[in-house]
């Protein structure tokens, strides 16, 4: 008998850093969690308010395995409204356990055995593994600091090959922060257009945006064979409560989507769905304010690290993260766990590039989803460190 297909799964090299973290914290350390993108918001009151209403209600029985009904028509047409995708209907909207069961279960009805998908390199460790899981292989497609981390069409095509089933476009990106425009958005779907490919869009980030940028959603772009998947987690700050959302019109592939929802959840906590009806329906001022929060932590952060000679930051230009090259001149060494390592012993939580792929490999990454408080200490804390 071969290797099982787990142990190739790494179980995350974040985890290992968010541990240590904690286990500092025990002791009496002073910590500056920087190392994994949690948000640090408390769910808006009406979402809480609806989930309580729920309980009184006695809605904690079975749902359909799709998710209920409510919720399939709320997001559908959250997702024509605002991200201006096409959608028959309700019935092209599945409820998952937060966005990366979605990406499982995408991957899965998608993929033969054998099957190719490129994504960009660096990319979120579980897109990786949930291409694995579904029996594909993961194609790397190189993201280089000289290009601006960009995920560029003519890369894209030089990967095809005969076994290339789909690519991943994720946009606002974890873990650069780069935000993909309508022009390159449109370049990449006319090569997965030209050679007949699924696109799997991964969109949880989309309220994350700074500076005034504009999200497109890749399914608003006329290509019929995009599947998107977004999140509650990160723009209602529902991470803990596991709702994601997709949008797939094909009949075939939404036939499998439905068996793989029930085989894998047989439907996501009843509760947390009808908070999520609320969430989309409802006042998006809390989602507004948080954008804006986040903004302010970047601010911070990168304005600590202007004067820092040992990292090189890219400016996130969405979500919660912030990438930077380790400098060559570092005699701690060139590889993201030196420096991760090394921060860590100063109570400094990162996440080092190894962990988000080859390319990965020399750079460091931060997150700014703690509160505010914590980021600023947090980056005077870095400053301080690195320059000393």
């Amino acid at each position: 008998m071969g290797e099982h297909l787990l142990y190739r799964i790494p179980l995350g090299g974040i985890v290992s850093v968010r541990d240590r973290l904690l286990e500092l914290q025990a002791k009496g350390r002073k910590v500056y969690r920087l190392e994994s993108g949690d948000p640090s918001f408390s769910i808006p009151d009406h979402v809480r308010l609806a989930m309580i209403k729920a309980l009184e209600a006695g809605h904690t029985h079975y749902t359909a395995g799709a998710g209920i009904q409510p919720l399939r028509e709320a997001a559908a047409r959250k997702m024509v409204e605002e991200n201006r995708i096409a959608l028959r209907g309700s019935n092209s909207v599945f409820v998952t356990n937060g966005a990366m069961h979605g990406l499982y279960v995408v991957f899965r009805a998608l993929l033969e055995p054998g099957d190719e998908v490129l994504l960009p390199d660096p990319t979120w460790t579980e897109t990786f593994d949930n291409v694995s899981l579904a029996g594909g292989v993961p194609v790397r497609v190189r993201l280089d600091p000289e290009c601006g981390y960009r995920y560029q069409a003519e890369r894209i095509e030089a990967a095809i090959t005969a076994r290339t089933r789909a690519l991943v476009i994720n946009s606002p990106h974890n873990p650069t922060g780069l935000v993909l425009d309508r022009a390159e958005l449109q370049a990449i779907l006319k090569v997965a257009e030209r050679r007949g490919l699924w696109v799997v869009s991964d969109e949880a980030y989309e309220h994350v945006l700074y500076d005034g940028r504009e999200h497109v959603s890749a399914g608003s772009l006329g290509y019929e064979k995009v599947i998107s998947i977004f999140s509650m987690s990160k723009s209602y700050a529902m991470s803990g409560l596991r709702v994601g959302y997709l949008a797939c019109n094909d009949e075939r592939i939404a036939e499998r989507l439905v068996k793989l929802l029930r085989c894998t959840i047989n439907g996501v906590n009843s509760v947390a769905q009808h908070g999520a009806v609320a969430a989309l329906t409802g006042p998006q001022d809390a989602t507004r304010a948080m954008a804006a929060e986040y903004q302010k932590r970047r601010d911070a952060l990168w304005s600590a690290l202007q004067g820092v000679t040992l990292l090189h930051p890219f400016k996130p230009q969405g979500a919660f993260y912030l990438w930077a090259r380790i400098d060559e001149g570092w005699a701690g060494g060139r590889r993201g766990w030196d420096m991760t390592d090394f921060l860590l012993e100063r109570g400094i939580g990162s996440a080092p590039g190894e962990v988000f792929g080859p390319s990965g490999a020399g750079h460091i990454r931060f997150a700014f989803s703690c509160s505010t408080e914590q980021v600023v200490a947090g980056a005077v804390a870095l400053e301080q460190a690195l320059k000393g």
